[in-house]
C-alpha cells in the first residue's frame, strides 16, 4: 500500500480541520383578467409550478400578456394556464417525457441509456433539433477504453435504483454511478470493498487542466491516474435555455486517511467548449477552487461528529467508514441551440487501491437568467 500506512496519522488531523470546513462549505450558483399576448419566456421544465406541456394562446391572469406559456406564439389570453401565451415558448412536447429511466438494469452498458438514468431523454432527431447528439463511454482524457480491459472497465459504470437505503433517485427511477473500482454495491455481483480496492490494469492520461493541487493543499499534486471511468454525452441546447444542472454524490474511501496526499480521487464534470473565464473545463468545485476529492469542503457525510449530514447516506453502500459530500447541484451557462459536450468522470491517483464513487442524477434544462459555473447544496 505504498506510504498509505505513514500518511494516515498525518492526515487525520489535516482531514479534521477539512471537515470542519464542511459543514458551512457552499457556493451558489452564481394573476389579473384576460389580456392579449405579450412575449413570452419558456417555463423551466422541472419545476412543479410551470410545464412543457401547455397549449399555445392560453393563458390566465394579467391585464396584458404575461409569462409565455408553451406554445411557439400566441395569441389572445384564455382561461387557465400560467401567463398569457406568447412568442417566445416552445413546442408542446419540447422538454421531453418526465422520465425515461424505468427497468434500466444494473449493468445496462449502453451509453444512451446511462444518459437516460440521469433524465437526457431527448435524442436530437434532426440537423437542427435539440436533445442528445451522442453517449459514449471514454477515457477521463476523452480516449478510447484500451483493448482487452472492456470488462474491468464496464464494472466501473452502474445503473442503481437506490444506492443503499437512504440514498434514493434525484429524478426518475434510476441513478447513475461512476467508480474507479466496482460500481456496485455490497449485495451485487462483482461487487469489491472500496476500501481494498478494485485495480482495473490500466493507466491513462488525465483530463485537460489536470492534475491540479487543491487550494486546500498547497503544494500536494495527485499521483498517476488509473482506472478511470467517464460518460460522454454530446447535446444541442433548446434554443430558449439560458443554462442546464445536474446533482451528484461523491463517495471516497481515501476519507479519512488520505486527506492532503497525492492518493487524491478525482469527479470532474468536463464541459467543452471551455466556459469563459476559466483556465480548464471542469464545472464542479467547492467555494475555495478545490475539486470534487477527498480535499473538498462539502465532504459532510460521515460517522464522526464534526459532519454536519451524519453517516445515513453511508449505510450499505461499501462506504460506511468513509465519507461523502451529500448531494450537490451544478449549474453552468448555455446559450440556446449551442452544441456541448459534457463528461462526468471518475478517476484514482497515485494508485489503484482505495476507490472512490460519484452519483448523477437530474440533469436538466434551465431557463433562469445570469445562470454561473458553480456548485452549492441544494435545499431540501
Amino acid at each position: 500500500m505504498h506510504n498509505r500506512l505513514a500518511l494516515s496519522t498525518v492526515s487525520l488531523s489535516l482531514a479534521s480541520l477539512l471537515v470542519l470546513a464542511a459543514c458551512s462549505g457552499s457556493v451558489t450558483a452564481g394573476g389579473g383578467d384576460d389580456g392579449d399576448g405579450g412575449t413570452g419566456a419558456a417555463p423551466d421544465p422541472d419545476t412543479s409550478s410551470s410545464s412543457s406541456s401547455g397549449t399555445p394562446g392560453t393563458g390566465g391572469s394579467g391585464a396584458t400578456g404575461g409569462t409565455g406559456g408553451s406554445g411557439a406564439t400566441g395569441g389572445t389570453g384564455g382561461a387557465g394556464g400560467s401567463g398569457t401565451g406568447g412568442s417566445g415558448g416552445v413546442p408542446v412536447d419540447d422538454f421531453g417525457p418526465p422520465k425515461c429511466d424505468d427497468n434500466l438494469a444494473l449493468d445496462d452498458a449502453d451509453p444512451y441509456n446511462a444518459a437516460k438514468a440521469i433524465e437526457i431523454c431527448k435524442t436530437a432527431d434532426g440537423p437542427n433539433a435539440w436533445g442528445l447528439i451522442e453517449a459514449k463511454w471514454t477515457l477521463p482524457d476523452g480516449s478510447a477504453i484500451p483493448a482487452g480491459y472492456e470488462a474491468n472497465y464496464a464494472l466501473g459504470h452502474g445503473i442503481y435504483d437506490t444506492f443503499g437505503p437512504n440514498v434514493p433517485p434525484r429524478k426518475g427511477d434510476r441513478i447513475l454511478g461512476l467508480s474507479n473500482g466496482a460500481a456496485r454495491r455490497p449485495n451485487d455481483a462483482n461487487y469489491t470493498s472500496p476500501s481494498g480496492g478494485f485495480a482495473k490494469g490500466y493507466t491513462h492520461a488525465a483530463p485537460d487542466g489536470f492534475p491540479k493541487p487543491s487550494p486546500a493543499c498547497p503544494g500536494v499534486v495527485s499521483g498517476q491516474p488509473y482506472d478511470g471511468v467517464a460518460l460522454e454525452v454530446t447535446l444541442r441546447a433548446p434554443n430558449n435555455a439560458l443554462g442546464f444542472a445536474f446533482d451528484f454524490n461523491y463517495y471516497t474511501a481515501e476519507f479519512p486517511s488520505f486527506t492532503c496526499s497525492t492518493f487524491n480521487d478525482s469527479f470532474v464534470a468536463l464541459l467543452s467548449p471551455t466556459p469563459a473565464g476559466q483556465s480548464d473545463g471542469n464545472i464542479s468545485f467547492d467555494n475555495l477552487g478545490n475539486i470534487i476529492s477527498v480535499n473538498n469542503v462539502f465532504l459532510d457525510v460521515c460517522n464522526q461528529p464534526t459532519c454536519g449530514l451524519g453517516a445515513g447516506q453511508l449505510l450499505d453502500t461499501g462506504f460506511e467508514n468513509n465519507g461523502a459530500t451529500g448531494w450537490l447541484t451544478t449549474t453552468a451557462p448555455i446559450n440556446g441551440g449551442d452544441v456541448f459536450t459534457l463528461r462526468f468522470t471518475t478517476y484514482d491517483n497515485g494508485d489503484a487501491i482505495m476507490d472512490s464513487a460519484t452519483l448523477v442524477d437530474h440533469f436538466r434544462w434551465t431557463t433562469q437568467p445570469d445562470s454561473v459555473v458553480g456548485t452549492f447544496r441544494p435545499m431540501e
